[in-house]
């Protein structure tokens, strides 16, 4: 029966594309923390919590990464590039502290680094430094509340 679940929720799972991702969100501004990454047998995984409010997302392929507010260019390790842009939200306390850390770098076999690109006015940006372009895709789960990004090899 366990099986069945498994197969069951993975049949559901969004196919791997590299069109963009966007969903809306609903509830108030979010608070984006606890960020985590995966390296599966085939794929690569980037996942944050969100919360007080479901995550609006843009997910997409870009040449490169700006920083929020300065446009400065932000260096990640690999050739390819995924922007994370999640609206109405905030990834620092209300006193200011941050809650993601700014650099995170599993070097799996696709998904290299992983960097704040920004956390200004109202959006969270992360920047996703990739080996090579493939397909990804992107879910939300529940209990907590998070965002999935899962990056084929």
């Amino acid at each position: 029966m366990t099986v069945l679940a498994f197969v069951a929720l993975a049949l559901a799972l969004p196919p791997f594309t590299t069109a963009p991702k966007a969903a809306l969100g609903s509830g108030g501004q979010v608070e984006v923390s606890h960020v985590a990454t995966g390296c599966h047998a085939t794929f690569d995984r980037f996942v944050f919590r969100a919360r007080f409010g479901t995550p609006r997302y843009d997910v997409r392929y870009v040449r490169r990464i700006v920083a929020d507010g300065s446009g400065a260019a932000v260096r990640l390790r690999g050739t390819k590039r995924i922007r994370v842009l999640v609206r109405n939200a905030r990834g620092h306390t209300q006193s200011g502290a941050p809650l993601v850390p700014s650099v995170k770098t599993p070097l799996c076999p696709n998904l290299r680094q992983i960097k704040t690109a920004g956390d200004f006015e109202g959006i969270v940006t992360f920047g996703l430094g990739l080996r090579r372009r493939t397909g990804f895709r992107v879910f939300r789960l529940t209990g907590p509340t998070s965002l999935v990004i899962d990056v084929r090899h």
